[in-house]
Protein backbone atom coordinates (compact mmCIF):
# COMPACT_ATOMS: atom_id res chain seq x y z
CA UNK A 1 0.00 0.00 0.00
CA UNK A 2 1.71 3.24 -1.22
CA UNK A 3 1.86 6.42 1.50
CA UNK A 4 0.04 9.34 0.43
CA UNK A 5 3.44 11.23 0.29
CA UNK A 6 4.26 8.76 -2.90
CA UNK A 7 1.30 9.95 -4.92
CA UNK A 8 2.50 12.17 -8.00
CA UNK A 9 0.81 15.65 -6.68
CA UNK A 10 -2.51 17.22 -8.93
CA UNK A 11 -2.63 20.44 -9.81
CA UNK A 12 -5.95 21.99 -8.42
CA UNK A 13 -8.66 22.90 -11.42
CA UNK A 14 -8.32 26.60 -12.49
CA UNK A 15 -11.11 28.33 -11.51
CA UNK A 16 -12.64 31.23 -14.41
CA UNK A 17 -15.45 34.19 -13.50
CA UNK A 18 -18.06 34.06 -16.54
CA UNK A 19 -18.85 37.45 -16.79
CA UNK A 20 -22.20 38.69 -18.43
CA UNK A 21 -20.83 38.64 -22.56
CA UNK A 22 -20.89 34.90 -21.38
CA UNK A 23 -24.52 34.79 -21.05
CA UNK A 24 -25.22 36.43 -24.10
CA UNK A 25 -22.99 34.22 -26.34
CA UNK A 26 -24.91 31.41 -24.99
CA UNK A 27 -28.49 33.09 -25.12
CA UNK A 28 -27.93 34.63 -29.03
CA UNK A 29 -25.80 31.73 -30.01
CA UNK A 30 -22.61 33.85 -30.90
CA UNK A 31 -19.60 32.21 -31.89
CA UNK A 32 -18.05 32.02 -28.47
CA UNK A 33 -20.87 29.87 -27.32
CA UNK A 34 -19.73 26.19 -28.00
CA UNK A 35 -16.93 27.36 -25.97
CA UNK A 36 -18.44 28.84 -23.12
CA UNK A 37 -20.55 25.41 -22.93
CA UNK A 38 -17.23 23.44 -23.02
CA UNK A 39 -16.66 25.37 -20.07
CA UNK A 40 -19.81 24.35 -18.34
CA UNK A 41 -19.54 20.66 -19.31
CA UNK A 42 -16.22 20.82 -17.92
CA UNK A 43 -17.47 22.23 -14.43
CA UNK A 44 -19.69 19.21 -13.78
CA UNK A 45 -16.95 17.00 -14.65
CA UNK A 46 -13.88 18.81 -12.45
CA UNK A 47 -12.18 19.95 -15.07
CA UNK A 48 -12.76 23.31 -14.43
CA UNK A 49 -14.44 25.69 -11.21
CA UNK A 50 -16.79 28.20 -12.81
CA UNK A 51 -18.77 31.40 -11.07
CA UNK A 52 -20.81 34.22 -12.15
CA UNK A 53 -20.55 37.89 -10.93
CA UNK A 54 -23.90 38.99 -9.25
CA UNK A 55 -23.40 41.89 -10.54
CA UNK A 56 -24.85 40.39 -13.82
CA UNK A 57 -28.26 40.80 -12.33
CA UNK A 58 -27.54 45.10 -12.63
CA UNK A 59 -26.77 45.01 -16.46
CA UNK A 60 -28.73 46.41 -19.50
CA UNK A 61 -31.48 43.30 -20.48
CA UNK A 62 -31.84 42.37 -24.03
CA UNK A 63 -34.97 44.69 -25.05
CA UNK A 64 -33.29 47.61 -23.04
CA UNK A 65 -34.95 47.31 -19.72
CA UNK A 66 -33.04 46.60 -16.17
CA UNK A 67 -34.38 43.89 -14.00
CA UNK A 68 -36.50 44.55 -10.93
CA UNK A 69 -35.19 41.65 -8.56
CA UNK A 70 -32.54 38.88 -8.53
CA UNK A 71 -35.17 36.21 -8.88
CA UNK A 72 -35.50 37.06 -12.51
CA UNK A 73 -31.86 37.05 -13.39
CA UNK A 74 -31.75 33.79 -11.32
CA UNK A 75 -34.48 32.22 -13.76
CA UNK A 76 -32.74 33.40 -16.74
CA UNK A 77 -29.76 31.78 -15.69
CA UNK A 78 -31.05 29.14 -14.89
CA UNK A 79 -32.42 28.80 -18.11
CA UNK A 80 -29.24 29.15 -20.16
CA UNK A 81 -27.86 26.57 -18.12
CA UNK A 82 -26.02 28.39 -15.47
CA UNK A 83 -28.42 27.72 -12.95
CA UNK A 84 -25.61 25.96 -10.49
CA UNK A 85 -23.05 28.52 -10.61
CA UNK A 86 -22.27 30.70 -7.66
CA UNK A 87 -22.36 33.83 -7.81
CA UNK A 88 -19.41 36.58 -6.55
CA UNK A 89 -20.70 39.63 -4.78
CA UNK A 90 -19.30 42.99 -5.67
CA UNK A 91 -19.35 46.31 -3.48
CA UNK A 92 -22.88 47.76 -3.17
CA UNK A 93 -24.05 50.51 -4.98
CA UNK A 94 -26.90 52.23 -4.32
CA UNK A 95 -29.18 52.27 -7.67
CA UNK A 96 -27.01 49.87 -9.18
CA UNK A 97 -26.37 47.21 -6.99
CA UNK A 98 -29.15 44.49 -5.86
CA UNK A 99 -28.13 44.63 -1.94
CA UNK A 100 -28.87 41.06 -0.96
CA UNK A 101 -25.95 39.93 -3.28
CA UNK A 102 -23.71 42.38 -2.58
CA UNK A 103 -20.92 43.47 -0.06
CA UNK A 104 -20.14 46.18 2.37
CA UNK A 105 -17.14 47.88 0.69
CA UNK A 106 -14.18 48.35 3.14
CA UNK A 107 -11.62 51.08 2.29
CA UNK A 108 -9.15 49.03 0.84
CA UNK A 109 -12.06 47.34 -1.18
CA UNK A 110 -13.23 51.04 -2.22
CA UNK A 111 -9.57 51.48 -3.66
CA UNK A 112 -9.61 48.86 -5.33
CA UNK A 113 -12.30 48.88 -7.13
CA UNK A 114 -11.58 52.69 -7.63
CA UNK A 115 -8.23 51.29 -9.14
CA UNK A 116 -9.86 48.88 -11.54
CA UNK A 117 -12.27 51.60 -12.92
CA UNK A 118 -9.75 53.84 -13.68
CA UNK A 119 -7.64 51.03 -15.80
CA UNK A 120 -10.22 50.49 -18.00
CA UNK A 121 -11.53 54.36 -17.94
CA UNK A 122 -8.68 56.63 -16.98
CA UNK A 123 -10.47 59.00 -18.42
CA UNK A 124 -13.58 59.21 -16.51
CA UNK A 125 -14.24 59.55 -13.34
CA UNK A 126 -14.61 57.38 -10.67
CA UNK A 127 -17.88 58.84 -9.13
CA UNK A 128 -21.58 59.13 -11.09
CA UNK A 129 -22.14 62.62 -9.48
CA UNK A 130 -18.45 63.88 -10.52
CA UNK A 131 -19.26 62.05 -14.29
CA UNK A 132 -22.42 63.88 -14.14
CA UNK A 133 -20.79 67.34 -13.78
CA UNK A 134 -18.27 66.75 -16.71
CA UNK A 135 -20.50 65.84 -19.27
CA UNK A 136 -22.83 68.59 -18.18
CA UNK A 137 -26.12 66.41 -16.83
CA UNK A 138 -28.11 66.10 -13.40
CA UNK A 139 -26.44 63.63 -11.22
CA UNK A 140 -30.39 63.35 -10.51
CA UNK A 141 -31.47 62.27 -14.41
CA UNK A 142 -30.45 58.11 -14.05
CA UNK A 143 -32.06 57.46 -17.56
CA UNK A 144 -29.85 60.11 -19.62
CA UNK A 145 -27.51 58.18 -22.03
CA UNK A 146 -24.45 59.68 -19.65
CA UNK A 147 -25.82 58.13 -16.33
CA UNK A 148 -26.71 54.20 -18.38
CA UNK A 149 -22.55 55.15 -19.90
CA UNK A 150 -20.93 55.44 -16.58
CA UNK A 151 -23.36 52.51 -14.84
CA UNK A 152 -22.05 50.15 -17.52
CA UNK A 153 -18.40 51.23 -17.00
CA UNK A 154 -18.87 50.92 -13.30
CA UNK A 155 -20.34 47.21 -13.49
CA UNK A 156 -17.31 46.11 -15.73
CA UNK A 157 -15.40 47.54 -13.16
CA UNK A 158 -17.65 45.51 -10.28
CA UNK A 159 -17.39 42.27 -12.03
CA UNK A 160 -13.66 42.32 -12.19
CA UNK A 161 -13.28 43.28 -8.67
CA UNK A 162 -15.66 40.34 -7.37
CA UNK A 163 -13.51 38.06 -9.61
CA UNK A 164 -10.33 39.72 -7.85
CA UNK A 165 -11.71 39.75 -4.86
CA UNK A 166 -12.37 36.13 -4.81
CA UNK A 167 -9.14 35.11 -5.93
CA UNK A 168 -9.82 33.16 -8.82
CA UNK A 169 -7.48 32.21 -11.70
CA UNK A 170 -9.32 33.64 -15.11
CA UNK A 171 -11.50 36.34 -15.86
CA UNK A 172 -13.60 35.11 -19.14
CA UNK A 173 -15.41 37.54 -21.55
CA UNK A 174 -16.33 38.28 -25.14
CA UNK A 175 -15.68 41.61 -24.55
CA UNK A 176 -12.94 42.76 -26.81
CA UNK A 177 -12.23 46.34 -25.57
CA UNK A 178 -11.75 45.02 -21.61
CA UNK A 179 -9.34 42.17 -23.29
CA UNK A 180 -7.16 44.27 -24.97
CA UNK A 181 -6.84 46.82 -21.64
CA UNK A 182 -6.05 43.53 -20.07
CA UNK A 183 -3.28 42.46 -22.78
CA UNK A 184 -1.92 45.88 -22.57
CA UNK A 185 -0.84 44.93 -19.05
CA UNK A 186 -2.53 47.27 -17.57
CA UNK A 187 -5.07 45.01 -15.58
CA UNK A 188 -3.69 45.36 -12.05
CA UNK A 189 -2.38 41.39 -12.45
CA UNK A 190 -6.43 40.32 -13.78
CA UNK A 191 -6.04 37.64 -16.14
CA UNK A 192 -8.74 38.06 -18.86
CA UNK A 193 -9.17 35.30 -21.52
CA UNK A 194 -12.09 35.37 -24.29
CA UNK A 195 -13.64 31.71 -24.18
CA UNK A 196 -12.41 30.80 -26.57
CA UNK A 197 -9.17 30.80 -24.97
CA UNK A 198 -10.47 29.84 -21.95
CA UNK A 199 -11.87 26.92 -23.30
CA UNK A 200 -8.44 25.58 -24.44
CA UNK A 201 -7.15 25.88 -20.71
CA UNK A 202 -9.52 22.86 -19.74
CA UNK A 203 -8.15 20.17 -18.31
CA UNK A 204 -9.75 16.65 -19.35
Amino acid sequence: MCAPQSLPSKKPPLSFTLDTNCLIDVEDARPSAPHVLALLTASTSGGATLALVASSASERQSGDHFLKTMHAFNERRGALGFGDLPLLPSIGRMDVSFFDNCLWGSDEGIARERAIYSALFPTSPYEWAAYAGLRGVSSEDLASPEYLRWRNQMLDAQALWAHDHAGRDIFVTSDGRLKKVADRGNLLGIVVCTPEEAAAMLQY
